[in-house]
């Protein structure tokens, strides 16, 4: 949620409006496919844990096929505005803030941390210039689509764009960017990551 909620942000996306186009009747549910497609569709790209975690968590329990997008909508909407200002115009909204885009799951010292940062930046500067797009790579040896390579394919792609990176700044990575199993990096996190620091948000 906090991803979703930094994307959302980021852009001013005002998800909702794009939900009810596929609500007619205005029930306050959508099938779970058009959950997911309308989310993609604004460019808020999860890999197929986190849409599962979602649809899971948001399913109308009166129709399993169908996911309750107002509560989902409801949660996000606190980002700009609570429901209750009118009723309570004393209340003051707290800024949403979102963890550092370096901040991993398998923390790492303040050392580690700065050297991650300039390993980024470099990388971020660099695909800048050459105007890469690492993405595809990834995704075409990602035949499950499942959002994660293993790590010899990731550093196999690096090496063919000639991203040349030393064996401490990929042990970096892999610490950082590590996917449920130990041989696997999460390439769509990094890649959301490495946009920071090129530049390319759009």
């Amino acid at each position: 949620m906090d991803k979703i909620k930094e994307l959302v942000k980021r852009n001013r996306i005002r998800v909702g409006e794009f939900f009810l186009d596929h609500d007619g009747l205005r029930k306050g549910t959508i099938d779970a496919t058009k959950f997911r497609t309308t989310l993609y569709a604004q460019k808020l790209q999860l890999t197929r844990e986190e849409y599962t975690l979602l649809e899971e968590h948001y399913r109308d329990p009166e129709n399993p096929t169908k996911v309750r997008y107002v509560d989902f909508n409801e949660e996000i909407e606190k980002i700009f505005t609570e429901k209750d200002l009118e009723k309570n115009p004393t209340k003051t909204l707290g800024t949403f803030t979102v963890t550092s885009i370096l901040e991993a799951r398998n923390q790492l010292s303040a050392e580690e941390e700065a050297e991650l940062h300039t390993t980024m930046t470099r990388l971020g500067t660099d695909v800048r210039n050459r105007r890469l797009l690492l993405k595809p790579f990834f995704q075409d040896k990602d035949k499950s689509k499942s959002g994660f390579v293993s790590n010899t394919r990731f550093r196999s792609i690096f090496d063919s764009q000639k991203l040349w990176i030393t064996d401490r700044e990929y042990y970096l990575i892999n610490r950082r960017f590590k996917a449920g199993a130990d041989n696997e990096i999460n390439y769509v996190e990094f890649d959301h990551v490495l946009r920071h620091y090129s530049g390319d948000r759009e």
